[in-house]
């Protein structure tokens, strides 16, 4: 069978992937157990961490949790330690079982090629990398990361390119699937390492293109809660669409909602089932557990306008996918899921509101959206393409302007140690929260000075 390249999306996938992987991975500290639970899954069946956690850098002490014998789980367990208990990552565990045949994989590839480069000099003597190749994948758990996330971030460009060409031509379509993949928070932040915004995005993309099937072939709508239930394993916030697009099917395709609802009941079941009885909650530690606030009025703004964590500063061309839900909306584009999808941006922007963004690059918690903000680039784009004479010369003059900054903007974010420092430098962001409105000292713009 000839496989078809361009159409098929398959050199844009492997393009992605290539780039995305020889981009350093500057940050891992949200997810720095993911790749030691996903070893301990492999060689013994067990999601705990035990015996990694003696001796663990400061990094990746804070994303512990014990889980007593019996009890709730607690972040601090005092001077005793976790007495006849066992350490767990305290993020979503799911990232790790989704990461299982990649790690398993790139465990064979490190065996194989270790060997051979060990003595090449030059990067892979760097500490990371050496580790990596000689099989030590905790501490190069960054290298293992990066490939992961690499691969992950690549299908989503792939998916976000098969629902564009569901409405543009083909070269269209690759071409606003380029600027997801290196004009967006997925190349800066999403696919650098195992934090669970890479996987959000590309099991939420997948479920979008389900439901955008659906509205020619029903009874595709159904698998849609498949990847929906997983979003939510992989990070809790993905409620607000799971909830949202079963509203969606209960209304306008109610015949289909039993089925709905039963693709993603074993996908739920596991969840909970593993929760009670291995973490003894119901709901995760990571939901329940305390974290930075931040005035929800001020975090609105922040994440959307502040000049060091604000979506529309970092990826200004999603201004433009806001003008394509007012023209989606009176025009009934892709109607009647647009409100629906409306409803999930509003929703996202008040849970997010009030929840402090930590160390990053950019727009964090904006990332798992991205796939929304592309498709409203859609009905913008459909628009412009009516347009004539100079109208359509300076509405693209605009749209190139925005993309292209958006494109420099996030690859500092993968390219540029300098800009991942400035969360820590020259004062730790955390104990300054007044830095993220700091235009003085724009975080895409360290190392330029």
């Amino acid at each position: 069978m000839r496989v078809n390249w361009k159409s098929g999306g398959v050199g844009l996938f492997l393009g992605t992937w290539i780039v995305y992987s020889i981009c350093p991975p500057f940050t891992s500290y949200d997810s720095y157990w993911t790749v030691p639970t996903a070893l301990n899954i492999l060689a013994h069946g067990t999601t705990n961490v035990d015996q990694y956690q003696s001796g663990v850098p400061a990094v990746g002490r804070y994303g512990l949790e014990c889980v007593p014998a019996s009890g709730r789980p607690m972040s601090d367990p005092g001077p005793g330690g976790c007495r006849n208990g066992h350490w767990y990552n305290w993020f979503p565990v799911a990232v790790s079982f989704f990461a299982l045949p990649l790690i398993a994989l790139l465990k064979l590839l490190a065996a194989a090629v270790g060997p051979w480069v060990r003595h090449a000099g030059s990067v892979f003597s760097l500490p990371p990398v050496a580790a990596f190749f000689a099989g030590d994948f905790v501490e190069g758990h960054p290298l293992a990361e990066l490939w992961c996330a690499s691969t992950f971030g690549a299908i989503t460009v792939w998916l976000e390119y098969r629902i564009a060409k569901l409405f543009l031509p083909s070269r269209q379509a690759i071409w606003l699937a380029l600027l997801f993949a290196f004009g967006t928070s997925e190349w800066s932040m999403a696919s650098r390492n195992l934090s669970q915004h890479g996987l959000s995005v590309m099991l939420l993309s997948a479920a979008l293109y389900l439901v955008l099937l659906a509205r020619e072939a029903p009874a595709r709508l159904p698998y849609a809660a498949i990847p929906l239930a997983l979003a939510f394993t992989v990070r809790p916030s993905n409620a607000v669409s799971a909830i949202v697009l079963t509203v969606y099917v209960a209304v306008h395709y109610r015949r289909y909602l039993l089925r709905f609802v039963l693709c993603a009941a074993p996908v739920a079941a596991v969840f909970f089932a593993y929760q009670v009885t291995v973490r003894h909650s119901f709901i995760p530690f990571y939901v329940t557990g305390l974290r930075p606030r931040y005035p929800e009025v001020l975090g609105i703004a922040m994440n959307l306008v502040s000049p060091n964590r604000g979506l529309l500063i970092f990826t200004p061309v999603f201004v433009v996918s806001i003008a394509g839900m007012v023209i989606a909306w009176r025009r009934r584009w892709c109607f009647p899921l647009v409100p629906y999808l409306v409803a999930i941006l509003c929703l996202h922007a008040a849970v997010i509101a009030s929840i402090w963004p930590g160390h990053c690059f950019g727009p964090r918690y904006y990332s798992d959206m991205g796939h929304l903000f592309l498709l409203f680039l859609i009905p913008a784009i459909l628009d412009w393409r009516k347009m004539r004479g100079p109208a359509r010369t300076a509405a693209a003059c605009v749209f190139l302007a925005l993309a292209a900054f958006g494109v420099f903007v996030h690859s500092r974010g993968a390219t540029s140690r300098a800009a991942n420092q400035w969360s820590v430098l020259p004062v730790n962001v955390d104990s300054d929260t007044s830095r993220v409105w700091d235009w003085r000292d724009p975080q895409f713009l360290r190392g330029f000075k």
